[in-house]
């Protein structure tokens, strides 16, 4: 009697999850920290000094919602899967196994909205502090005694202006490439450098200032959120240059949602605080930027397109060759279809 088989062993088994569900944790996790975030500003807050009245960590919510939100959106990535799909005679090549430039040129125009907001809101934060410090020289310049209209702005100041300025441009070009079907570009990423170095340069100067960056300061997640941006727009340079490397789109994808929730812990607790509580509870407070709504909307708006840039291709057909022969009728089969099951062998 023939031997009975055993059924194959199972090949890349992976989380029953699919990486596009860390979408909708991402978006539970944003809106559970700004709620505990802000609950944290109004009733636990010494604006005065930039710190907690009751720094314990069982107080600070904000911290364990967004630190078990941060797992889990890892999880569902690292874990999950990526598999295409079928439809009819087509097959929907997952945007997670394209090429850079595919999924470059498949971006949706809807992403160029982000872009240009980035650059408004940037441009608008700039032009506003030159604004206000012209305004402060003019109001102290007098005819014995003239002030500069730019007295008193830092060189690191004007670097962060220049850096800016140049970001904006980078902004709109890309959101028009992306609007044209070319996506973001070479030319694009380049420019896209100037971007870490912006925030680096920030950051020391926050520091420089000797303002109050800790564990439990106000201003802490201005820092979050420069660095987490810092680390998505270089794997997002790495990834539409094509210099990616193995685990690039992860990191990509994980820093960029995580750069999306601290943007929105910083800023969105800030203003409705701005707006709430009285002057002389919120004294001392910073106002928050602009351009960290950006920041919000930008980055995660490219990582969706790794949820939404599938490709299309037609399946290959059989055609039968005498009695009990069936070849394919194209030369090559399409390479994609092995991952339609990943858990299954044919």
């Amino acid at each position: 009697m023939p031997k009975k088989q055993t059924a194959a062993p199972e090949k890349n088994k992976k989380f029953a999850l699919d990486k596009k569900i860390s979408l909708y944790v991402y978006l539970a996790v944003v809106i559970g920290a700004v709620i505990f975030r802000t609950q944290q500003l109004s009733s636990n807050m010494n604006f005065a000094e930039g710190r907690y009245y009751d720094d314990s960590l069982v107080k600070n919510y904000t911290f364990m919602w967004l630190a078990a939100g941060f797992l889990l959106i890892a999880a569902v990535l690292l874990l999950g899967k990526s598999s295409d799909k079928i439809i009819n005679s087509c097959i929907l090549i997952n945007p997670m196994r394209l090429d850079y430039d595919k999924v470059s040129k498949k971006m949706s125009a809807k992403i160029s909205i982000p872009m240009f907001m980035m650059a408004m809101l940037l441009l608008y934060d700039t032009l506003s502090e030159l604004i206000n410090v012209v305004t402060a020289n003019l109001e102290l310049s007098t005819e014995d005694n003239p002030v500069f209209i730019f007295s008193g702005v830092k060189p690191i100041r004007w670097f962060i202006y220049l850096f800016a300025i140049t970001l904006v441009i980078t902004f709109v070009s890309a959101g028009a490439n992306i609007i044209k079907g070319d996506g973001i570009t070479g030319g694009n990423c380049f420019f896209f450098g100037f971007f870490p170095v912006w925030q680096l340069l920030r950051i020391f100067e926050m520091i420089n200032e000797e303002q109050i960056i800790a564990i439990y300061s106000e201003k802490v997640y201005i820092m979050l959120t420069a660095m987490a941006s810092s680390v998505f727009i270089l794997n997002s340079i790495r990834f539409f240059s094509g210099h990616e490397k193995k685990h690039t789109r992860i990191i990509m994808c994980i820093s960029g949602y995580m750069a999306s929730v601290y943007a929105a812990v910083s800023a969105i607790p800030r203003y409705i605080v701005l707006f709430t509580l009285d002057y002389s509870i919120r004294e001392g407070m910073n106002a928050p930027e602009t351009s960290e709504i950006g920041v919000i909307f930008f980055t995660v708006a490219i990582v969706t397109v790794f949820w939404s840039a599938y490709q299309y291709k037609e399946m290959p057909k059989l055609t039968l060759k005498g009695v009990g022969k069936r070849r394919w009728a194209v030369q090559t089969v399409i390479k994609d279809m092995e991952s339609i099951d990943e858990n299954k062998k044919p």
